[in-house]
């Protein structure tokens, strides 16, 4: 019975969260330069400025240049929950659906991040791959990334026993049933804060503010790690034909600026853990988030 009126209480609070959330006026990535009008092109989701030199050539956006590095992060820890899941903790599955009417789901993701002092965060995305197992709705859903604010550890997590998150303003990313396969959304000023050190700051979610009847499916587990630089812009690396997408698992995109150049690092994933102590600090070392 206890338990029973748990779940309503979250259920509850999780639906107000996401009218909430619904209801903020947030800006949309890019998905076409279409959209960025004549004076700019849309380069990984944002429209940028298109510039010229004296001689009349395109200058490369900052994302492009040879002073930025990337970096791509696997999360430490990640978890899934939905109103459409037991209460009893569970493993991640196969396939991870965001976006579904009534299902109020969530992806939470912890990274550990080593950004140094000297570098600034030019860019940062959470990169989700779709998956084509399960049947989507064509019509589009809207996903953002909030903030976790609370301890949480993916071995023990449930719809009911969710940490608690709070809106950022983060700008949302359309998804559509016959979109790109892979799919960005804007993380970096979440990422940019990490420096500071707030001790709130535990983590990423993933939520929808506009859902359809199916949602979207993503990859939860892929023996591909990430495409590689390329999937900048979503292009592939051969200039022939369009190679087939492998979908890779969630992951954080970095790029940023100063410090040593260097091709892009897929750090580890850990067995399991959310690297807390039991009085709930950070461990030390690395810097979780």
């Amino acid at each position: 019975m206890r338990k029973a009126a748990l779940a309503a209480v979250f259920a509850l609070l999780g639906g107000a969260a996401l009218l909430a959330s619904a209801c903020v006026e947030r800006d949309r990535l890019c998905v076409s330069t279409i959209e960025c009008g004549t004076a700019s092109a849309c380069v990984a989701g944002r429209c940028q400025a298109i510039l010229k030199d004296d001689a009349g050539r395109t200058i490369p956006p900052e994302i492009a240049s040879p002073e930025v590095r990337r970096v791509v992060a696997s999360p430490t820890d990640i978890a899934y929950v939905s109103a459409r899941g037991c209460d009893a903790p569970s493993a991640l599955p196969p396939v991870l659906v965001l976006g579904r009417s009534g299902d109020s789901a969530a992806l939470l993701l912890r990274f550990a991040v080593p950004i140094a002092p000297q570098e600034n965060v030019v860019e940062a995305y959470v990169l989700l791959d779709r998956s084509d197992v399960v049947e989507s709705d064509p019509y589009p859903i809207s996903l953002h990334a909030a903030r976790i604010i609370d301890a949480w550890d993916g071995r023990s997590i449930s719809y009911a026993r969710a940490p608690r998150w709070e809106e950022t303003g983060s700008p949302g990313a359309i998804v559509t049933g016959g979109g790109k396969p892979l799919v960005r959304i804007d993380v970096r000023d979440l990422v940019s804060h990490w420096k500071e050190r707030d001790p709130r700051d535990q983590g990423i979610v993933i939520v929808s503010d506009q859902t359809s009847r199916t949602g979207m499916a993503f990859a939860a587990a892929s023996s591909v790690l990430d495409q590689g630089p390329t999937s900048m812009l979503g292009a592939t690396p051969d200039e022939g034909a369009p190679a087939r997408w492998a979908a890779a698992p969630p992951r954080l995109e970095l790029y940023l600026r100063t410090g040593p150049r260097q091709a892009h690092v897929n750090l580890p994933v850990p067995v399991a853990s959310n690297a807390m102590t039991d009085g709930g600090k950070p461990d030390s070392g690395s810097p979780h988030h």
